[in-house]
C-alpha cells in the first residue's frame, strides 16, 4: 500500500517542481472518483485514520468518506510531493452562525506567494478547483463561485457566492493544528449523539459539470443550470442510486438496513402517521 496507487488511480503523473495545475487537477479527479459518504458511520464500522486503513477504504475499496478521511489523504500526498500543506480546521456553518465545533478539515498551502485552500471534502458544496485565500472576488470552481471574507479576529470564511446572498460554508483560522486535533474532531463527527453524520445519511459526488448528492431520501442532479430531485422511497432505488452514481459496491442487505434505520422514518407518509398519532 502506498501514495503511488492513490496517484495511479487518479490518473496523474506529478510534476518535477511544485505546480499549480497538478493541484487543481488533484482536486478535480479526487472528486471525481472518490465519494463523499457516512456510510461508515451509520453502519457503526471502524474508522481508523491512519494512511493505509485509508487507502485502503477510499482508493482500493472505492467506499469513499468524509473530510478526515479525504483530506487526510490528500495532505499525505501533497507532503511526499514536496508541497508542505498546512491543516486547516473549520467550523460548518452552512449560513447559520451559531457555536459549533471545528469538525471540518482541509488543507492550506503556499505555492508562488500565495496561499491556496485545497480541499476534497466538503461534500456537494466543494469547491471543484483551489481558492486563493488573498481573493475577495468570487472564484468559479466548477458549477459554483466561491469567495473568501476576512473577519476581524484573524478569521475567515468561505462563502458560495452565486449572485445572490452569499452563503457561509464554513469558518476558519491559521492557527497551528495537528493530528490529535484532528483526531478531536473525527471522534465528534462519528460519535456524538448530535452530529449530523451520526443522523443523516449523505452521500455526494462532482465534477466541473456535474453534481450528484444523496441528502437522506432526496437524491439530487445538477448538471449545468438543469437541477432535478427524486425522492428515494425504497431500499432498492437507494442500492441502484449508489452503484450507479457513487461507484459503491454494497449487498442489498446494507442497503436495506441503511432504508430502513435512516430514509423509511423520513418519508412524507412516515412523517404523516407520526403527526396523526400524537
Amino acid at each position: 500500500m502506498n501514495l503511488d496507487d492513490y496517484l495511479a488511480k487518479l490518473a496523474l503523473t506529478p510534476p518535477a517542481q511544485p505546480d499549480l495545475a497538478f493541484l487543481q487537477r488533484l482536486v478535480v479527479r479526487h472528486l471525481e472518483c472518490f465519494s463523499f459518504n457516512n456510510l461508515a458511520v451509520l453502519l457503526k464500522q471502524p474508522l481508523p485514520l491512519d494512511i493505509p486503513a485509508l487507502l485502503d477504504k477510499v482508493v482500493y475499496q472505492q467506499r469513499g468518506g468524509y473530510c478526515f478521511e479525504h483530506n487526510k489523504l490528500a495532505y499525505q500526498l501533497l507532503e511526499h510531493l514536496g508541497y508542505s500543506p498546512k491543516i486547516v480546521l473549520g467550523r460548518v456553518l452552512n449560513n447559520y452562525i451559531r457555536p459549533v465545533p471545528r469538525t471540518h478539515r482541509f488543507n492550506l498551502l503556499e505555492l508562488n506567494g500565495e496561499k491556496y485552500l485545497l480541499d476534497v471534502g466538503f461534500g456537494p458544496a466543494c469547491p471543484v478547483g483551489l481558492i486563493a485565500l488573498s481573493q475577495a472576488n468570487a472564484q468559479p470552481a466548477g458549477l459554483d463561485s466561491y469567495r473568501i471574507r476576512a473577519l476581524e479576529n484573524n478569521e475567515y470564511e468561505l462563502l458560495q457566492d452565486n449572485g445572490s446572498e452569499p452563503f457561509i460554508l464554513y469558518r476558519f483560522d491559521l492557527a497551528e493544528y495537528s493530528e490529535a486535533d484532528c483526531e478531536l474532531g473525527h471522534f465528534y463527527s462519528h460519535q456524538h449523539p448530535d452530529a449530523v453524520f451520526v443522523n443523516n445519511l449523505l452521500v455526494s459526488r462532482k465534477n466541473a459539470e456535474q453534481v450528484w448528492a444523496l441528502s437522506n431520501t432526496t437524491f439530487t442532479h445538477r448538471q449545468g443550470e438543469q437541477r432535478s430531485e427524486t425522492l428515494v422511497s425504497s431500499a432498492a432505488q437507494l442500492h441502484q442510486l449508489l452503484t450507479q452514481y457513487f461507484f459503491m459496491a454494497l449487498a442489498p442487505e446494507v442497503c436495506e438496513f441503511l432504508f430502513e434505520r435512516y430514509l423509511a422514518p423520513k418519508l412524507p407518509e412516515a412523517q404523516s402517521d407520526n403527526r396523526a398519532s400524537q
